[in-house]
């Protein structure tokens, strides 16, 4: 995941871009005012993270109203409790809220939030005799490769479509991981795991030597 910082403090600019790169994500770009910060939205982050008070004369506010139309999801970082300042954060409908002074446990947090929304909320187009459907990822446990075709196994029925498993693994989030050369895997839906494979459900899936590194992620 990319993720873009607007913050005018630099040390705290600096804590938040070592937190990101500490979990695995991406600091795509720190800016300290919304003139730089809007040149970054051309390099399409994943998020961004907004102060509140951006000295005198500038608003994080007015730059989530701007990310909210681009459709850019962001977290404001705020030190302010004032009633009428948190009432327009409100109305820009921010992924969520981090409050001054924070630690990696909030910032994680709300970073996973976002990830979990983003993943529960994407869809993937399956086609089926009666033309294109969408069914969500969060219904995806696993994928099974079967030549030019893959089997897709939801929580209730498999799906059979032609596409080979590599072309459908560039299709799904980041919350698909590949186990095997013959399996993908929904991250979010297993239960337990050891080095030999995982297991979903009443699924007993193998993982591959080569993937084993994978696990250590889980």
């Amino acid at each position: 995941m990319k993720i873009a910082i607007l913050e005018d403090e630099i040390l705290v600019s600096d804590m938040l871009s070592t937190i990101i790169e500490k979990n695995g994500f991406t600091t795509l770009a720190m800016s300290e005012n919304i003139a730089d910060a809007k040149e970054v939205v051309a390099l399409k982050p994943d998020l961004f993270f907004v102060d509140i008070r951006l000295g005198e004369n500038e608003n994080g506010i007015e730059f989530g109203k701007f990310l909210q139309e681009k459709g850019i999801p962001f977290i404001y970082v705020t030190a302010n409790n004032e009633l009428e300042v948190m009432r327009k954060a409100v109305i820009t409908q921010p992924e969520a809220y981090i409050t001054k002074p924070f630690n990696e446990k909030d910032v994680v947090a709300a970073v996973q939030l976002h990830a979990l929304k983003k993943q529960a909320d994407k869809k993937l187009t399956i086609i089926t005799p009666k033309g294109n459907e969408l069914i969500a990822e969060s219904d995806i446990l696993f994928c099974e490769a079967d030549g030019v075709y893959s089997n897709i196994q939801t929580n209730t029925k498999v799906i059979t479509q032609r596409i080979k498993l590599k072309d459908l693994d560039e299709k799904l989030s980041e919350n698909f991981v590949r186990v095997h050369r013959s399996y993908l895997v929904n991250k979010s839906k297993i239960d337990a795991f050891k080095s030999t494979h995982v297991v979903i459900g009443s699924h007993e899936i193998p993982v591959a030597r080569t993937y084993r590194s994978v696990l250590k992620e889980l």
